[in-house]
């Protein structure tokens, strides 16, 4: 399991989709991203879907070893994210942050969409966030490292704020539908509410697809 070391100092017929992240270590330690499409359809109608469709869940790990990125393929239904496993170091105080590259993204790629002009993934406020930052908070029970949560970036990396949708807007945010597709991108990172100790992350977040 992911952990941190003590060794550094200071429409219709479009799919449901589920997605996981998961971070874990081998030799080099990695964080990785898989996500599921579960079947079944969604209609597409011209007000905002707003039935929960499905739960992203994050673990990860804080060390001194980094490692190489690999880039997902878009719109794979399942993605294999690997990023540098951070040192506490770089989340040594309140607001750092770590580990986001070009090969974090998550891609909702919808296809198949024969009516609506506009989607959004819009993730659910809920018992993992955090209601003063927005972010999502660690949730492991098994040696965790503290001050450390996940946060969401959309695709001009700015971070998402969970609680008030800042920057994750239908309106300003939201992907077009052309030609009845559309991509829609998230990116990942660990942020410091303090200086981060060692320990394992992990933490989740529903999200709803929303259509108009």
């Amino acid at each position: 399991m992911a952990r941190i070391t003590k060794a550094l100092g200071a429409a219709t017929n479009l799919p449901y989709l589920a997605v996981q992240f998961t971070w874990n270590c081998h030799e080099i330690p990695h964080l990785a991203l898989s996500c599921f499409a579960a079947l079944g359809t969604i209609a597409l109608a011209s007000t905002v879907a707003q039935a929960a469709d499905g739960t992203i869940s994050f673990t990860g790990q804080v060390s001194d070893t980094t490692c190489s990125i690999d880039a997902q393929a878009s719109g794979a239904v399942n993605k294999a994210v690997t990023l540098p496993t951070v040192s506490k170091r770089t989340l040594g105080a309140n607001g750092a942050t770590a580990g986001t590259s070009a090969a974090t993204d998550l891609t909702f790629a919808l296809t198949g969409c024969t009516a609506g002009t506009k989607a959004l993934a819009h993730f659910e406020n809920g018992p993992t966030v955090d209601q003063t930052t927005g972010y999502l908070t660690n949730q492991s029970t098994n040696s965790p490292a503290t001050n450390v949560e996940v946060r969401l970036l959309n695709a001009s990396l700015q971070p998402i704020n969970i609680v008030t949708s800042a920057n994750n807007d239908f309106t300003t945010d939201g992907v077009a539908i052309t030609s009845g597709s559309g991509n829609m991108k998230y990116f990942a990172q660990y942020f410091a509410t303090g200086a981060a100790t060692a320990g394992e992350v992990k933490t989740s977040v529903q999200y709803t697809m929303q259509y108009q």
